[in-house]
């Protein structure tokens, strides 16, 4: 008698297939979830190398102009400056007949909205001459080869002119017509003004802006001659 041999289908675990698809899910997840981190943090990097050498850059130049900026922070205040440059000239041939060299400064401060009472500031403005080739004049002269000039302004259009007497460590120097002080020859440091006061309201920000204008003769006897100087203002307190 031949017995009936019945095979037995192999059944299919579905919920087993359904497990391996999920762990494989899971894994390919997990590496598109950290490509991607990587892929982030590779672009952060990236951003601030930048950056970073892009401040640097940029702070060598301003270096290189002479261009100096201070931030001062503290709970009630914040203080900006922007000084802008040195002055360095010599007299050549292909300058006009009158040189004028404009050179300016700012500082501002921001008060904190949460204080009860106004901010203020005190700063100096000073012109510091390093190195003077024109003759000295004895007594200020309307028509002498350098002099300069000193104003402030609160919106950068409206300019005062100062007049007052202005002290070198030495001596002291009056006005002239026109706001004018002549300075050739002196190799000193010109105090514009001390302990000028800025204030702000809480919440507020105000700006004052310094400038001064060096006037230059050019004429023969005055060629190669140049004057170094600088135009700066200079922090003294925040109250």
């Amino acid at each position: 008698m031949n017995k009936k041999v019945v095979k037995k289908e192999k059944q299919y675990d579905d919920k087993e297939d359904k497990r391996i698809r999920k762990a494989a899910y899971s894994s390919s997840a997990s590496q598109i979830l950290l490509l991607f981190v990587l892929i982030v943090l590779f672009g952060f990097t990236l951003f601030n190398s930048l950056y970073y050498i892009g401040k640097y850059y940029w702070n060598e130049k301003d270096y290189e102009k002479g261009i100096e900026t201070i931030e001062i922070n503290n709970k009630k205040n914040t203080v900006f400056i922007l000084n802008q440059g040195d002055i360095d000239k010599k007299v050549s041939e292909n300058d006009k007949e009158e040189i004028v060299l404009v050179n300016e400064s700012s500082i501002e401060l921001t008060t904190n909205k949460d204080e009860a009472k106004d901010g203020k500031i005190t700063f100096d403005v000073k012109y510091n001459i390093s190195e003077n080739d024109f003759p000295v004049n004895l007594y200020s002269k309307e028509d002498s080869d350098v002099r300069v000039r000193f104003a402030y302004s609160y919106d950068n259009e409206n300019w005062t002119y100062i007049s007052n007497t202005i002290s070198t460590y030495e001596s002291t120097i009056n006005p002239l017509l026109q706001n004018y002080y002549d300075i050739s020859g002196i190799v000193s440091t010109l105090k514009i003004a001390t302990n000028f006061e800025l204030t702000s309201a809480p919440g507020e920000k105000s700006k004052i802006y310094w400038k001064s204008e060096t006037t230059i003769k050019n004429k023969e006897s005055n060629l190669n001659k140049g004057i170094k100087a600088n135009f700066k203002i200079e922090y003294k307190e925040s109250l």
